[in-house]
């Protein structure tokens, strides 16, 4: 009789957990699930637009296996509008015709409209509230149609994730002009009154790659946008920032002609830099030391010129690079190098006094007292040269 009773229990034991245990049905089929990986941000007329950019897995799979496909991979596009960002969100799940799964975006597009303290705040607390946010999501700002950037599709007809927008560092590893920004580092830059918020900006490119001779659009960092002390954010295009990259201490490589009087010798690729920038304070007035250095390598050698002759040369045209970028910075209100930020960890109650609490800025083109510039070119290709 007990062995019957404890069997009868066990059996009524099993039976409870399995009808207790919920297992997995609360999932979704893959085939059933809209995977976003990408949001564009506007605000237009007192209303937030968003649009989502959303790619069929089975699709991508395929083109990754082959680059050979006739067709490009499918890219769907959402847009929605409301007064928050909330509402434009529930906007957009009304018509949708299936669950949007956003544990899978990668990149955030932000249009200059949004490009201000208040917009940016409410864009990411609506977005950090999701408990499929990530903080690693590349954001760029964009001056070009939200739709029409969401929608460009990769070279080859790839998957739209081997792209500029979807991974950017085999790019800027390249050609390191503009740094890719993630989601983290945006939001930190942007709650620190000292830091200036940087954000590259993102376009398409029409003219430098053609497809059967046709031109085909492709992304590409066209400049970058500053935050204006604490207030809106300034845009400077490319040809605003020549000397911008050889501040920054992650830059990888980039360019930069040997020139003189007009005449090109040759062209080095410079890169590894050892930045230092001390700020001298003599009361209330603050001014900047630079000291920079680079390893360089020579990969174009027109016409001889002497070593010292080339790295003095060199180092008067990043020299010069360096400052017209600050100058053009300051036009616009904009401290480009982030110097402010080096006085406020060296002296936090004199920014303040300076600043007013991050208002203003207190830079003037006699704020660099002095910029030294270091070249080493030990490497000169295949080839060596002939003096």
């Amino acid at each position: 009789m007990n062995a019957l009773l404890r069997r009868c229990l066990l059996g009524w034991l099993s039976l409870t957990l399995c009808v207790m245990t919920t297992g997995c049905w609360s999932s979704y089929e893959i085939q059933q699930v809209d995977y976003a990986k990408a949001i564009g941000v506007d605000f237009k007329d007192g209303m937030y637009h968003i649009y989502v950019q959303t790619l069929d897995f089975a699709s991508i799979a395929k083109s990754e296996s082959s680059s050979k496909n006739e067709e490009a991979p499918p890219i769907w596009v959402g847009h929605a509008e409301g007064k928050t960002m909330s509402l434009a969100l529930n906007e957009l799940w009304r018509a949708s015709q299936l669950h949007i799964a956003w544990g899978h975006v990668t990149a955030i597009v932000l249009a200059e409209s949004v490009l201000n303290n208040k917009h940016i705040k409410d864009v990411f607390d609506m977005l950090g509230r999701f408990p499929e946010a990530r903080y690693t999501t590349w954001v760029y700002g964009t001056r070009d149609s939200l739709l029409d950037i969401l929608s460009t599709a990769s070279i080859y007809n790839l998957s739209p994730l081997d792209s500029v927008l979807h991974n950017p560092l085999p790019s800027y590893m390249e050609n390191s002009l503009f740094a890719p920004v993630l989601s983290f580092e945006l939001i930190s830059a942007h709650n620190d009154q000292a830091t200036t918020t940087y954000l590259p900006a993102i376009a398409l490119n029409k003219d430098l790659w053609l497809q059967n001779k046709k031109k085909h659009e492709l992304f590409l960092i066209e400049g970058a946008f500053f935050e204006r002390s604490g207030k809106k954010f300034e845009f400077l295009p490319r040809s605003e920032l020549p000397g911008y990259h050889w501040l920054i201490n992650n830059m990888r490589r980039a360019p930069l002609l040997i020139q003189k009087d007009n005449v090109i010798y040759g062209a080095l690729s410079v890169g590894l830099p050892t930045i230092k920038i001390k700020p001298v304070i003599r009361g209330d007035n603050v001014t900047f030391r630079i000291d920079a250095k680079y390893l360089t390598a020579l990969y174009e050698y027109l016409i001889p010129m002497s070593y010292d002759e080339m790295t003095r040369v060199s180092e008067a045209r990043l020299k010069e690079q360096i400052m017209q970028t600050y100058r053009n910075g300051l036009e616009r209100g904009v401290d480009v190098y982030g110097l402010q930020e080096k006085l406020y960890r060296k002296d936090p109650k004199l920014w303040h006094k300076l600043s007013g609490n991050g208002e203003k800025l207190i830079l003037t083109e006699d704020s660099i007292e002095e910029l030294n510039i270091h070249l080493i070119v030990p490497y000169t290709g295949k080839y060596k040269r002939k003096v």
